[in-house]
């Protein structure tokens, strides 16, 4: 839902990676695409599904950071824009309740129908939130000058990143059953983030941090900072390894299953160090404005909605034991492959929806912007 002005198609490329990142986190989740339990210990499937999961768990900082890059001098926020989102899905979760239970025959119930709308939709309420109140954020950032941005920056790294995250490591450590929980943390109340630790990184605190994070990298760009793409490669490649370490690590100390470190909070300085990095490779790419990359594009968050409903009819677990080497090109066929059919089911959306939006724009114009005036202050 980022306000785009100028389409650069390297971001745009940038959006579908990110998109299709998240696809792969959603094969691996146990209970959707089934990755993480359907590996046997040890195995080199096994390996390769965190290496995958830990290359990717940027994916969805990715996408809030690039917002806080480029929506950092819009003041401006249309009510409409997430209302067609949440309109958006509604009617994904609608179709794909009725496609996949009346040929069933079975009598509709609350339970069954609300299930369509999983906890994986989090994303969609927390994006909402921060794109209402981000003008409010723009402001307080426009008013700081870049020593004070910075310093705002590392405070906020150590209370919302790097504290959280060794509170929900301690809370999984042996010897801390004060503290014992889940993956997600109870720390009680030890945490800077809430009573229940950080939320794995799930939480408008973490989408908060990772628009500013986007803010101030436009920022030192527009003071002539840059960053090699070889420095970065390597410190992206470097990043992975921690991150596995980390899992395997976690995982041989607690004797949890591998997805429930906390070296894939989404809070992790690791993770969040990881999405900056991969931004920064993608904006030294030199891609003319490319027609293809750009409507592709347009599926990117949508993607967030749709794909969902697709991964189960991929047998990912199944095609997991077929031996490393098809493991990895049935995965890479399978990503994009997902992603070309949510592109087609959006298209066919669009194609209905707009028109209907479209009027609505023009009817609606009275109290539909939430407007800062970023000059204003107390003495008005």
């Amino acid at each position: 839902m980022a306000e785009r002005t100028a389409r650069q198609s390297n971001i745009e490329l940038l959006r579908i990676v990110a998109a299709i990142g998240v696809v792969l986190l959603h094969f691996n989740n146990p209970s959707l695409g089934g990755g993480f339990s359907a590996v046997t210990n040890g195995s080199a499937e096994q390996f390769l599904i965190v290496f995958f999961e830990s290359a990717c768990i940027c994916a969805v900082n990715l996408f809030v950071l690039i917002s806080g890059y480029f929506m950092r001098k819009s003041m401006k926020r249309d009510i409409l824009k997430p209302i067609e989102l949440f309109t958006m899905y509604i009617v994904f979760e609608l179709a794909s309740y009725l496609i996949k239970e009346l040929p069933k025959g079975n009598p509709f119930t609350i339970s069954r129908f609300l299930r369509y709308f999983t906890a994986s939709y989090w994303f969609i309420f927390v994006y909402i939130t921060l794109y209402l109140i981000s003008p409010y954020i723009n402001v307080l950032m426009k008013h700081l000058g870049m020593k004070e941005k910075k310093t705002l920056l590392i405070l906020l790294i150590i209370l919302f990143s790097v504290y959280p995250i060794i509170m929900d490591s301690l809370t999984l450590m042996p010897g801390f059953s004060l503290w014992s929980g889940t993956n997600y943390g109870k720390s009680q109340g030890l945490s800077s983030i809430g009573l229940f630790g950080s939320g794995a990184g799930y939480t408008i605190i973490n989408f908060v941090l990772m628009y500013i994070i986007g803010y101030y990298l436009k920022d030192i760009e527009e003071k002539g900072v840059k960053f090699k793409s070889l420095n970065l490669l390597v410190l992206y490649l470097i990043n992975i390894l921690v991150i596995v370490c980390w899992i395997y690590g976690e995982s041989s100390i607690t004797g949890l299953s591998l997805n429930f470190s906390t070296g894939l909070n989404y809070e992790n300085p690791f993770v969040i160090s990881e999405a900056v990095i991969v931004f920064l490779l993608f904006k030294n790419m030199k891609i003319k404005n490319n027609k293809i990359i750009n409507i592709l594009a347009a599926a990117s968050f949508p993607t967030y909605l749709i794909h969902i409903n697709l991964i189960y009819g991929f047998y990912f677990d199944f095609f997991i034991s077929s031996g490393p080497f098809i493991f990895v090109i049935y995965m890479l066929g399978s990503l994009v492959a997902v992603y070309l059919i949510c592109f087609v089911i959006y298209m066919i959306y669009d194609l209905i929806t707009k028109p209907l939006f479209r009027f609505i724009s023009g009817k609606w114009q009275k109290r539909r912007f939430i407007i800062v005036n970023e000059d204003s202050g107390d003495n008005q």
